[in-house]
């Protein structure tokens, strides 16, 4: 049985008038509204302080418009998904109850700005119709490393923001993480497997001027979905957005796009599942076990090679040197902290 159109009661607006709209009454105290703009348009909008407006880049996607702008008062926005064409309609009111849903439990008015953008997002990846190849179990340990470094090992020393502004490993840089006067290469591997890590590129540990260098070795137990403390990709990602809407909702933004770049998609079945057990830290200095630019005759580029752990012992740091090397520079962000 079809559900009730909500949108059939709405008068549409007169003709002095932009918009006409019934306030979706499950989010309050946000202002979200069904409605219709000044074409007959169906719309859902969100109108918010300029205060808590967010920078986030807006999806284009065929028939939708997404869009932020003034109201004739002067201290509030408008942010809104418009329908151009009334044969989607059914498709329009599963996003907009969907983004209803995610706004309704926000806990203030920045976050619903935030969660009404990023919903937008995740329909915009559902609609576009085309899907991203499943990341391969590899692929999905290494994502999952540079998820968890920037939650568990940079977040608390720098913030959120400073952690995913500093994120580059999903744009194949030669360094997983950029911080003001730090470099963070990470590598993840099973508990089971070989104790080397794989350095896939001559620039990897390539020193970088006026930046110390760390190496993190994340070691992960394959599990099953049953233990308490396993968690699969989804599951990082998840926490990841989660944290950043919550306390740093300026830079969700740059995570969906590094998620985006590393080839993530949240419709995929992902059947990698681990726990965390350890993370070794190492600062590469000095006669730290390397191949750089230069190291080998003119030829052969982008060098892959085997690194053994047991090589690496005398370069092992502990928790504060690791703290240290993060903090350089100023790299103390106390925004969200």
């Amino acid at each position: 049985m079809r559900s009730e159109d909500p949108w059939a009661s709405i008068a549409k607006p007169p003709s002095d008038q932009n918009f006409s709209g019934r306030l979706a009454p499950k989010c309050r105290p946000c202002q979200l509204f069904r409605g219709f703009d000044h074409l007959g348009r169906r719309v859902l909008f969100l109108v918010h302080d300029k205060k808590s407006s967010s920078n986030a880049k807006l999806p284009e996607m065929a028939g939708l418009i997404v869009e932020r702008r003034e109201q004739s008062d002067e201290d509030n926005l408008l942010t809104s998904v418009i329908l151009e064409s009334e044969e989607n309609a059914d498709i329009f009111s599963s996003l907009s109850e969907d983004i209803i849903e995610v706004v309704s439990k926000a806990d203030n008015e920045s976050t619903a700005v935030t969660a009404f953008i990023a919903r937008t997002w995740k329909w915009h990846s559902l609609l576009r119709g085309k899907r991203k190849a499943i990341l391969n179990r590899n692929a999905q340990m290494g994502l999952i490393g540079e998820l968890w470094t920037l939650l568990n090992v940079l977040a608390p020393h720098v913030g959120l923001d400073t952690a995913v502004a500093g994120w580059r490993g999903a744009e194949r840089a030669p360094k997983d993480f950029e911080l003001a006067g730090a470099c963070i290469e990470c590598k993840s591997k099973g508990a089971a497997s070989r104790s080397e890590v794989r350095i896939t590129s001559e620039y990897q540990l390539e020193d970088v001027p006026g930046h110390r260098l760390a190496l993190l070795v994340h070691t992960f137990a394959i599990c099953a979905e049953g233990d308490p403390a396993a968690f699969s990709l989804h599951d990082l990602a998840t926490q990841a957005r989660s944290e950043v809407i919550s306390k740093a909702p300026q830079s969700v933004h740059l995570l969906d796009q590094g998620l985006e770049d590393a080839k993530y998609d949240a419709i995929h079945e992902y059947g990698l599942v681990v726990r965390h057990r350890s993370t070794d830290a190492f600062e590469v200095r000095d006669s730290f076990p390397r191949i750089v630019p230069g190291s080998v005759p003119e030829g052969p580029v982008e060098i892959s090679y085997g690194l053994p752990l047991e090589k690496l012992k005398p370069f092992r740091i502990d928790r504060r040197a690791l703290a240290d090397i993060l903090t350089s520079d100023g790299n103390r962000d106390v925004q969200d902290r």
